[in-house]
């Protein structure tokens, strides 16, 4: 397969938790950062990473973002695939996957952003065998996401931990899946892919995890989302001057 893979971005959520920041009528993905919505750094990250094409799952918000990839014109190519109800993660990903059709892709959060290698990420998926790969990092409190344990001999994923303060490993919502491998399973039309999969199926489901992740944000919150008005910006600007 080539690398790196097409990708798969989350961006049908509601965005509760951000409602008393962005009103009722803003997708969570085209929350205002540094002047720009997220959608727009996020697409920018994969594009500099050379990933193919951006398939974004909608739903709360589907016309303001695809008016938004209209006018802002990436410089990736995007698609779309539609929930015509909310489905949950997992739902969302089967849908997509089904719809899309590639044998493998990655996939994202629509209010996460992190700075991992996704070329290294596809590769591990192939080199391992594995059935997903899930990029992990490191955070110095873990008590809003919950950890993560990882088999040492292995590198697979070994189990999901209680909430806890503290630092700690965790899941930093990007994946590499075998598309072809998880769409010959089961699912229901409506579930949440960590709690109801991932969490239930690590005896069944062969998950390595990649854990050389550098930055890791998270949107979803307001303290975290006053945050990335500079971080973001600023990690941009470390990129240009890298390079």
């Amino acid at each position: 397969m080539s690398l790196p893979l097409p990708c798969l971005i989350l961006a049908g959520g509601f965005g509760t938790r951000l409602r008393s920041v962005l009103g009722d009528e803003c997708p969570k993905a085209l929350a205002p950062i540094g002047g720009r919505p997220f959608l727009g750094w996020l697409l920018q990250a994969l594009a500099r990473q050379g990933v193919p094409e951006a398939v974004l799952s909608l739903g709360f918000g589907r016309d303001s973002i695809r008016d938004f990839v209209a006018s802002s014109r990436p410089d990736i190519a995007v698609s779309f695939v539609e929930e015509r109800e909310p489905l949950g993660t997992g739902g969302a990903i089967v849908h997509a996957l089904r719809a899309y059709g590639a044998p493998a892709m990655l996939v994202l959060n629509g209010d996460t952003l992190c700075e991992v290698d996704l070329n290294a990420l596809s590769a591990h998926l192939q080199e391992a065998d594995a059935d997903i790969v899930m990029a992990a990092t490191h955070v110095a409190d873990a008590s809003r996401y919950g950890t993560i344990d990882i088999d040492a001999k292995t590198g697979r994923l070994a189990a999901f931990k209680e909430k806890h303060e503290g630092a700690g490993l965790i899941n930093a919502g990007v994946y590499a899946i075998d598309a072809t491998r998880l769409l010959s399973r089961d699912f229901p039309e409506k579930f949440s892919f960590e709690r109801d999969f991932l969490e239930k199926s690590l005896r069944s489901v062969d998950v390595r995890v990649y854990a050389q992740v550098g930055e890791f944000i998270d949107i979803g919150v307001p303290q975290d989302y006053a945050r990335a008005q500079t971080l973001i910006p600023q990690l941009f600007r470390a990129s240009v001057d890298e390079a």
